[in-house]
């Protein structure tokens, strides 16, 4: 009767199906009366997780200069990456922040139900808005900081840009690690 249960619906463990021959035969039996015998025959239920999967996003661009690897100095550096956050009813929103790699704290940040080019520019504009004086923003190469907006906004504010390597998030490994 275990096996038969068992292989109708094979995600049912020893407590499933106790309870269900219990049902069935309307008779005492322990759940380790069951677990005994799933055991002897070595089978046990199936579990499957559903996962959710994480937005992807690619970019075709050439690789460009990793200009703050070789900076002793990081006193006029920003960082910016985009998190993305899990919501508990399964949705994503994402978190763009710019984060001062030398007094170690975040100096502005956005939230955005997408993940958009508007979103990666907003911290970096509301610093310049704020008058805070840095000379180089250091990236990754995702498509929303090679974008031309974003260019645009660096160009205009007088700031370089400075990439990590594709694949290789400990380049702006402070920021990843904040």
């Amino acid at each position: 009767m275990v096996q038969v249960l068992w292989q109708r619906r094979k995600f049912y463990g020893y407590v499933r199906i106790a309870k269900r021959i219990r049902k069935l035969l309307k008779c005492r039996l322990s759940d380790r009366t069951i677990w005994k015998v799933m055991r002897e025959l070595g089978i046990q239920s199936t579990m499957y997780r559903k996962r959710s999967k994480k937005p992807t996003t690619t970019t075709d661009m050439p690789q460009k200069p990793n200009l703050m690897r070789h900076l002793a100095d990081l006193s006029e550096v920003v960082t910016t990456d985009i998190t993305y956050i899990q919501l508990i009813n399964q949705k994503w929103v994402y978190l763009a922040t710019a984060y001062d790699p030398k007094a170690r704290k975040v100096l502005a940040w956005q939230v955005g139900q997408q993940m958009t080019q508007d979103l990666a520019v907003a911290p970096i504009q509301a610093l310049i808005h704020q008058g805070y004086t840095f000379k180089m923003v250091h990236s990754d190469m995702g498509s929303q900081y090679t974008s031309r907006l974003f260019e645009t906004t660096l160009t205009d504010a007088h700031l370089r840009h400075s990439y990590s390597r594709k694949g290789k998030p400990a380049d702006n490994g402070r920021i990843e690690a904040y």
